[in-house]
């Protein structure tokens, strides 16, 4: 079963940058693009470099290392069709001016 689990403040994520955080003990990335926020896992899938850490530009974060290309809206890998690197998502939502995370609950 799914629940939405409280991540951290609005105010803590400044627009066009990302913050890391252990959801339900995975880490995810968290973005602002826009006054949207978007959530995937933390992780690129080549080398496991934080995605959080990446290079933002737009809806786009590059991972530092070697530099593979992620939309954040969707997690769809752009440098090749090759959806097998495709980084998982997550719902996000807003309430309160509280970032929420939807993730199926392990307990």
């Amino acid at each position: 079963m799914s629940q939405f689990f409280d991540v951290c403040k609005v105010a803590e994520i400044p627009m066009g940058e990302a913050r890391m955080f252990e959801v339900n003990k995975v880490m995810i990335g968290v973005f602002h693009q826009a006054g949207e926020f978007f959530a995937m896992d933390n992780a690129c899938p080549h080398a496991g470099a934080s995605l959080s850490h990446g290079i933002i530009e737009g809806e786009v974060v590059r991972c530092r290392i070697h530099h593979w290309s992620f939309c954040i809206r969707n997690g769809t890998y752009l440098d090749e069709e090759k959806p097998k690197f495709n980084v998982k998502t997550y719902q996000v939502r807003v309430l309160d001016e509280r970032i929420q995370i939807e993730m199926e609950d392990d307990r």
